[in-house]
């Protein structure tokens, strides 16, 4: 996934009680193609945030009104949240940075910050955690895990397993969203172009995914573009 791709793609929740700072930093994300953008000023108000918003990544602030980033930070970790936090520190405090990763961020920014800075802290987190296998996808009420190369109903919980190729497809196809993927550049991704593998293969690989999606749902997940093959919109990405 290209840099605009990923942040278009993403949501952020900002919990900083600095109203002039939230006002800049959304103004400057929604110019760099942020779409989901969530604000969040005090402790009382950020786990309900976190929750309702589902962001893929948080920035936090270490000074709040009502408690302190830290302890957000490690209760976040505890109830489940995995995904990517960059702690705002008020200086570059040694004892804070340490403090911070500890309680389970994944980077730190000193402020005054520039945001060139940050948006490349930014694009860097989520870059490095939309690769990982861990990550869970959600569409349509269906979770796809390529760690564990399954679709699972959430309403029902019925499981459908596919095999190697078919999660590697739809881990592209997922990651690469919102563009479509020509069928020679999954040809090459999933296949390396082995033993002069045809079109035919993987249309046969993407029929027999779309049987296993049916299943689950009526709902089509993978749509066929002029292009070649592209995702419905993704609901979340755990």
């Amino acid at each position: 996934m290209d840099a605009e791709n990923l942040l278009i793609s993403s949501r952020i929740l900002i919990i900083d009680d600095d109203d002039y700072l939230r006002k800049v930093l959304i103004s400057q994300l929604k110019h760099e193609g942020v779409r989901g953008l969530e604000e969040a000023a005090k402790t009382s108000e950020a786990f309900d945030k976190a929750d309702q918003f589902k962001p893929d990544l948080i920035l936090l602030d270490i000074q709040l009104p009502d408690g302190n980033g830290f302890d957000i930070c490690k209760k976040l970790r505890e109830t489940g949240f995995e995904k990517p936090i960059i702690m705002l520190t008020g200086q570059q405090d040694e004892t804070d940075i340490i403090k911070g990763l500890d309680t389970g961020a994944n980077d730190y920014i000193a402020k005054p910050m520039r945001f060139g800075e940050l948006l490349a802290r930014i694009r860097a987190q989520l870059r490095q955690y939309k690769s990982s296998d861990d990550i869970r996808f959600t569409t349509q009420d269906i979770e796809f895990q390529p760690a564990n190369k399954s679709l699972t109903a959430l309403d029902s919980q019925r499981v459908v397993v596919l095999t190697e190729k078919e999660t590697m497809i739809l881990k592209k196809l997922f990651r690469i969203w919102p563009a479509a993927t020509s069928k020679d550049v999954l040809l090459s991704e999933v296949w390396g172009y082995q033993n002069m593998v045809a079109t035919h293969t993987l249309e046969t690989h993407i029929y027999r995914l779309r049987q296993k999606i049916a299943r689950l749902t009526d709902i089509p997940i993978v749509e066929t573009t002029q292009e070649g093959y592209r995702l419905v919109k993704p609901d979340t990405q755990n």
